[in-house]
């Protein structure tokens, strides 16, 4: 058989191979990363505007449920065209960060921000600016264009662990002004074979594994913190993320709002077997970060903590973020601690909420 030939059904048998992994990947429903995103030039990616969709998980554990991003590309409720506008909110709330914000894996109405905006009211208007793998550096651009303008009375920013290693990858492709911070984060170049490529289940496949690996290789060697087959990330807190926090609440004091950091307790320390030691963790960095500093912390990790112990399902199994129960103690702790601005805080109510606030024999406890 000439060359050409051989070639030609190689090819072709290639081919075939990649459509039926696909089918297969399809029917089985593995669509991993099938959150739909937008590269941008100045935020990296963002969601798409006036979008809808069905989220699906491969385990099963999570999904089956609409998202609807706005006009703007934010998450919301949907449901219909907005209401006229009305009066003026007394206040703004301004909900910052990544997936564990974005709550892409319950419902809206589930989520910590959707919670915040029912114990909110009338008083306050509160708008979710959450995107999956958004860090500082991206948090600090999105504030200058899209949140500073909105002028928020409060910022609730939620950090996580993998934060540093997102800033680290995300400065690599910046536009720094001259004091060294970033202005701009380009997004990648998204031609139509690209765009293609984000819709393939074999590429996601292909990407999700590869990322594995490579978060394998770096880590080799090391003691990893997993449950369910998710392993968590505990880095050390340095590069330039912590200069960009500082930075972050340096502006938002300059523009008149107040900023409230938040980190995302370890589901190690409160779902693992004990079996790696633990000596300290993000959540615990960040909290003595922003003490050293001056930024204004809220601490999640006590009311967690006394929820997990009373079992309540703060994370999921299967996913690393936050179940329904982890959103609406999330939710409850920044309603009770900032009441002025969560009038109906006593109406987000469940197990976990009262096993982190009930008070112990001979104790009152507070958020």
């Amino acid at each position: 058989m000439p060359l050409r030939f051989k070639l030609a059904a190689l090819a072709l048998g290639l081919v075939m191979s990649v459509l039926g992994a696909e089918l297969l990947l399809r029917a089985a429903n593995m669509g991993f990363g099938n959150s739909p995103m937008e590269p941008d030039p100045f935020l990296h990616h963002v969601h798409p505007r006036n979008y809808r969709f069905v989220q699906q998980h491969p385990s099963g554990e999570l999904g089956g449920f609409e998202i609807e991003y706005n006009a703007e590309g934010r998450v919301y409720a949907g449901g219909g065209q907005p209401s006229p506008a009305g009066p003026a909110p007394a206040c703004k709330v301004a909900v910052m960060g990544d997936s564990f914000t974005e709550g892409g894996q319950v419902p809206f109405a589930q989520t910590f921000a959707g919670l915040l905006e029912h114990a909110a009211g009338q008083k306050c208007e509160v708008r979710n600016y959450g995107v999956r793998s958004y860090s500082p550096a991206i948090y600090l651009v999105q504030w200058m264009r899209d949140v500073q303008p909105w002028q928020p009375d409060v910022v609730l920013l939620l950090l996580f662990g993998n934060d540093v290693r997102e800033d680290f990858n995300y400065l690599r492709v910046s536009v720094r002004d001259e004091r060294g911070f970033p202005t701009a984060i380009h997004g990648p170049a998204d031609g139509w074979a690209m765009a293609q490529l984000r819709r393939a289940y074999v590429a996601r496949f292909v990407r999700m594994i590869s990322l594995r690996a490579l978060w394998m290789w770096e880590n080799y060697g090391q003691e990893q913190w997993t449950v369910g087959g998710i392993a968590e990330e505990n880095p050390e807190w340095g590069g330039e993320t912590p200069g960009l926090v500082a930075e972050i609440d340096r502006r938002v004091r300059a523009a008149g709002s107040r900023l409230v950091v938040m980190a995302v307790p370890s589901r190690y320390r409160l779902m693992g077997d004990g079996k790696v030691k633990v000596n300290g963790d993000f959540h615990q960095t960040v909290r003595d970060f922003t003490a050293a500093n001056g930024i204004e912390f809220l601490d999640l990790f006590v009311p967690f903590e006394r929820a997990s112990r009373a079992g309540s399902p703060l994370f999921f199994l299967k996913d690393i973020h936050f179940a329904a129960d982890g959103h609406l103690l999330t939710a409850a702790t920044i309603a009770r601690t900032y009441p002025a601005y969560f009038p109906q805080a006593g109406t987000l109510v469940g197990p976990p909420v009262t096993a982190a606030f009930a008070p112990e024999p001979g104790a009152s406890v507070r958020p």
